[in-house]
């Protein structure tokens, strides 16, 4: 797949209800499928044929999904396709999460979608598409054994679920902090893993567990006090009062938030880092949000910034290795120099390499430093 975000795509989807609101903007939430599964028997008596019916994906037994119309010429290569945008790849599963909810909830809409689809379907883009559906039940049913079929567990009468699929209004998940704190149990329990690199003071599963709670932040509007209270007897509250103290709302990306927690003590007292930090490359001053909003000129926002120091952290994903971008990042370098900014680039091999990327990260405070004793 391709790697641009943006555009008329996301807008148009945003328009119509395919991604949910949230602090972030679109590339940080995940986008509803357009493709709408239909229960085949519905399909047949809405006159499909046969014929036709059974050359249409089956992602569950009894239930269709019909084929995509034909791809817009602007969505040539572009992430957000059909079946919407995931931030991994659905394997061991075809489909996307949020697809496989929707079926499997056809075939019981008395349940209720929790944990990773849950988190899906409020919005989080990343991690959920290899998960298997979670549904709660009133009525005790026995768990499939077919590969791919959801997990039944039994449904609580006090847990708060919402109706957020703009297609199926009837299908219900948990709420937002509790499907925040369903993941959460998992990747502190350690039956959720991803690749993480080493972050001093931190075990694997912290840094996890602190990634999705920006990502989380991001596609959402939930608080750091609604997650807590959604927690109550899913995880324990003073273990995770700690992770909510080094989350952040303005971490876009899940190596953003690596960054940030490598670099977090890499500041003299009382100087700290703050996330999406707008400059003005008029005169290298720091904009407010208002006037970052209104502002007519060069600005640029790194991922990380020290406005006192006037230090600068950006983090290059896969979209800044074209050469076109290359330049511009370049230009932007020398721009910050001149305006008195220390800028530091960063990208996955560096945090690979956690010492050369410290080296560079205290080189610039160092400079910094020595730039403010300077008359």
């Amino acid at each position: 797949m391709g790697t641009q975000f943006g555009g008329y795509g996301w807008n148009k989807a945003e328009k119509n209800g395919r991604i949910r609101p949230g602090r972030g903007p679109l590339f940080t939430r995940r986008v509803y499928p357009s493709r709408v599964p239909r229960l085949r028997k519905d399909a047949l008596n809405a006159g499909v044929s046969r014929r036709t019916a059974d050359r249409w994906d089956a992602p569950v037994r009894s239930v269709l999904l019909p084929p995509a119309g034909p791809t817009p010429p602007w969505m040539t290569g572009h992430r957000l396709g059909p079946d919407g945008w995931t931030g991994c790849e659905p394997e061991p599963y075809q489909w996307d999460i949020l697809t496989r909810l929707r079926c499997h909830w056809l075939l019981a809409q008395d349940c209720v979608g929790a944990g990773w689809c849950a988190a899906a379907a409020h919005g989080l883009p990343y991690w959920a598409d290899n998960e298997r559906v979670v549904l709660l039940s009133r009525r005790l049913r026995r768990n499939p054994t077919t590969a791919g079929g959801p997990v039944f567990r039994r449904l609580r009468d006090d847990l708060p679920t919402v109706n957020v699929d703009p297609r199926f209004p009837g299908l219900r998940v948990v709420d937002a902090p509790t499907a925040a704190a369903q993941c959460l149990a998992t990747v502190l329990a350690g039956k959720k893993t991803w690749w993480t690199p080493a972050v001093p003071g931190l075990t694997d599963r912290e840094v996890r567990a602190v990634q999705f709670i920006d990502a989380f932040y991001q596609c959402t509007l939930v608080t750091a006090e609604e997650v807590l209270a959604g927690a109550r007897h899913i995880v324990d509250h003073r273990r995770l009062r700690g992770l909510l103290a080094l989350g952040d709302t303005g971490a876009q990306s899940p190596m953003e938030t690596i960054m940030r927690l490598i670099v977090r003590d890499e500041l003299p007292s009382p100087c700290s880092w703050t996330s999406q930090v707008t400059i003005s490359l008029e005169d290298g001053e720091v904009l407010d949000e208002d006037e970052a909003r209104h502002f007519r000129g060069k600005k640029t926002t790194p991922d990380l910034a020290c406005p006192d120091l006037r230090v600068a952290l950006y983090y290059d994903g896969r979209h800044h290795t074209n050469a076109e971008q290359q330049e511009t990042d370049f230009r932007l370098y020398q721009k910050l120099k001149t305006l008195g900014w220390e800028a530091v680039r960063i990208n996955k091999n560096l945090i690979r390499d956690r010492d050369e990327m410290l080296e560079h990260v205290r080189h610039a405070v160092a400079m910094a430093l020595r730039l403010r004793r300077t008359p």
